[in-house]
């Protein structure tokens, strides 16, 4: 309901002037506002407190996870039984043998300086895998150790492997 003294949005809008003049004192604070530096974001300070933040959340999860893993059944299990036996399967040990053996025929092949670096790998590798082991002795239940513990396996198998390869005489055809 309208009330006789109420205007319409119309009306009113009609009633404003067209033009309205500024004052002439107006220029004075716009160029002072102007000479002022803009206030400026500090985009490295935002990034480094994001990447903080995210710092923090993972080391909590990680920590929960980790925690929750140390008292679970299975790795209650695992530091009571230590595993740290080369494997003993039959064909495993034939193969790695095997592997061995080629690996020390085509080593031969190679020059003596060749022949000295892939000996020198070795024996680093040898030594790891032995220096965890020891390690494994002290903490059977730490995964990280019984990871490293099997790449050393994997590393040495590798770089017989590796060699074997490299010596292999090409193959052509005829």
């Amino acid at each position: 309901m309208k009330h006789s003294t109420q205007k319409s949005l119309d009306e009113l809008l009609a009633d404003l002037p067209r033009e309205i003049a500024p004052p002439r004192n107006l220029w004075r604070g716009i160029s002072r506002r102007m000479d002022r530096a803009p206030r400026r974001a500090r985009p490295m300070a935002y990034a480094a407190a994001a990447g903080l933040v995210c710092a923090c959340v993972a080391s909590a999860l990680t920590w929960v996870i980790l925690r929750s893993h140390a008292s679970s059944p299975a790795s209650q299990l695992a530091t009571r039984l230590p595993h740290i036996e080369e494997p003993m399967n039959a064909r495993y040990v034939a193969a790695r043998d095997e592997l061995e053996l080629n690996f020390r025929q085509r080593l031969a092949l190679l020059d003596p300086a060749t022949r000295a670096r892939i000996e020198a790998s070795l024996a680093v590798i040898r030594s790891a895998h032995e220096d965890i082991r020891k390690a494994l002795a002290g903490d059977p239940g730490s995964p990280v150790l019984e990871q490293l513990w099997q790449s050393t396996w994997h590393d040495e198998l590798d770089l017989y492997d590796h060699v074997v390869r490299a010596t292999q005489p090409t193959m052509t055809r005829t």
